[in-house]
């Protein structure tokens, strides 16, 4: 019999992994969705807020809080997007490019250290197994 075991076990461990997550990017002095702003821009360069919106996957009312946030601590900056004047691009100050560069070589460290319980075959076929359950999930409709 299929029960929900594996459901409940998921969210288990996202709940974990969010919270060391958590633990983590506050030794660096940000909460979560700062460090998800902040990791994206450093990663991708600047970017629209809308395209940043759907990479960091948080609410408009959220990013705008978060991104006002960012600016006051001077780690990023917004300017006006050339070519719509009704949108704004965001990126690094050097401040944020500096703290990015000293930190997230130790967030992946200590990440990898959760992760590496998997042996690497494992890894693989996590991530070909969250995929699934993951694109299911979206296409799935009541």
């Amino acid at each position: 019999m299929n029960d929900l075991k594996a459901i409940t076990i998921m969210f288990r461990a996202t709940d974990a992994l969010g919270k060391a997550i958590q633990r983590d990017v506050k030794t660096f002095g940000l909460n979560v969705t700062e460090f998800g702003i902040l990791e994206a821009l450093y990663h991708l360069g600047k970017m629209p807020i809308k395209a940043l919106l759907e990479k960091v996957l948080i609410t408009n009312s959220s990013m705008s809080y978060v991104v006002s946030q960012l600016i006051t601590k001077e780690y990023i900056y917004k300017t006006q997007s050339p070519t719509d004047k009704r949108s704004f691009v965001l990126a690094l100050t050097k401040k944020g490019q500096d703290l990015m560069d000293e930190v997230f070589q130790q967030h992946k460290k200590n990440m990898r250290e959760i992760i590496s319980v998997l042996t690497k075959e494992e890894e693989e076929q996590f991530k070909i197994m969250l995929k699934k359950v993951g694109k299911r999930a979206s296409e799935y409709r009541v």
